[in-house]
């Protein structure tokens, strides 16, 4: 097995040497750090839908944000990694892999402002997360994380969305890059790399599509580290596209 391959199977994985989440006790004050709090929640970010493969599943009938798609990916992207707040390391006490382990702490179920977790997501300076050098959470996603607190923190579990086609040329730009942005490149960057992956850039995603790992773990085949994660996969559509673009040759499109 390659070099690649084996990384992506959970062999030792570089280690992110800063403070991940500060714990100073209490909830972070908006006038002190900066936060400018998100009180418009009503609406979902138009990034989402621009996901491809048809609308994304961001809430049930009831209009509830669904955690398995759309929150833990978030958390596993920008947070629970390795280094940092992943169940090997638990940076500052906190393990955000799973959702028990998410609101266990820094989250105030229907608060979203008092919520720990979710401040230090907006916030300027150096209690940001994910911490420098990793690029802070877009607003949309951090929008996201604040609907979801505000209406109850709850694990509402949605049905995976399979709509949509792959007849279509796939594009790499249009329909590859939007999936590897929500899903992956939060944690696997060219600054943290973790792993020692970096998805960002046309020929970092060739590479690992050249060398078999990108599709093996995004179809969480044996032997690949199943990505985004064991509980976490991409839609049946979603990975058709990838194994387009595969098959045409990986054109940068």
């Amino acid at each position: 097995m390659n070099t690649l391959a084996k990384i992506l199977m959970g062999m030792t994985l570089t280690f992110i040497t800063i403070s991940c989440l500060y714990e100073k006790g209490g909830p972070v004050d908006p006038t002190v750090t900066g936060i400018v709090p998100t009180t418009d929640t009503t609406n979902l970010p138009a990034s989402l839908d621009s996901l491809p493969c048809g609308k994304t599943v961001t809430t049930n009938a009831q209009n509830q944000v669904c955690f398995n798609t759309v929150i833990l990916p978030l958390f596993l992207a920008n947070c629970a990694t390795s280094g940092c707040h992943d169940s090997k390391t638990a940076a500052e006490g906190y393990d955000l892999i799973t959702y028990q382990k998410i609101v266990k702490k820094g989250i105030v179920a229907g608060n979203s402002k008092n919520s720990k977790l979710y401040n230090v997501m907006i916030i300027t300076g150096e209690d940001r997360m994910p911490p420098a050098p990793s690029s802070p959470m877009s607003s949309d996603k951090t929008k996201l994380i604040a609907q979801w607190i505000d209406q109850g923190a709850k694990n509402i579990v949605c049905e995976t969305s399979t709509t949509g086609t792959t007849a279509q040329t796939v594009s790499y730009s249009k329909h590859l890059v939007p999936v590897l942005d929500y899903y992956c490149t939060g944690c696997h960057n060219s600054n943290t790399k973790s792993g020692g992956i970096n998805l960002t850039g046309y020929a970092n995603v060739k590479q690992m599509a050249i060398d078999g790992a990108l599709y093996g773990s995004i179809t969480h085949q044996i032997g690949y580290k199943p990505m985004p994660s064991t509980d976490v996969k991409l839609t049946d559509c979603q990975i058709g596209l990838f194994k387009q673009w595969i098959d045409l040759g990986m054109p940068n499109n």
